[in-house]
Order: C-alpha cells, then sequence, then structure tokens
C-alpha cells in the first residue's frame, strides 16, 4: 500500500477500516447484486455480462 501511494497520486484513495463486522461491504455487495453479472464461458476474452432479462425483470413490478 504505501509503495502504490505515490504512483498513484491523487488517484490513491485510502480503504475503509473494517471494524468486528465488515458493514463497509454491505453497500458493494447490493450494488453488485443489483447488476446481475455474470462470465461467460464461452470465447477467448472473458468479461463480466449484464444478462438484460435478468436486469429488466429485476426492475418491473408486478
Amino acid at each position: 500500500t504505501e509503495a502504490a501511494k505515490p504512483v498513484l497520486g491523487k488517484y490513491y484513495r485510502e480503504p475503509d477500516k473494517s471494524g468486528p463486522f465488515p458493514f463497509h461491504l454491505f453497500g458493494a455487495l447490493a450494488r453488485s447484486m443489483k447488476s446481475d453479472h455474470y462470465v461467460s464461458d464461452t470465447g477467448d476474452i472473458i468479461y463480466y455480462q449484464t444478462d438484460p432479462k435478468l436486469a429488466a425483470g429485476a426492475h418491473t413490478s408486478d
């Protein structure tokens, strides 16, 4: 971490300090779950993708 500070300069962000329970991770987990992302098992280049059918279903009301 100390070695990264001079390299990153103003872009370096100090990570949140964790208490006995990692409550600071709940926001990141919620954002991750809302994006409905997955990694396809086909192709030479893999990356996170969003399934439009899943994302559309999460935003509609019944």
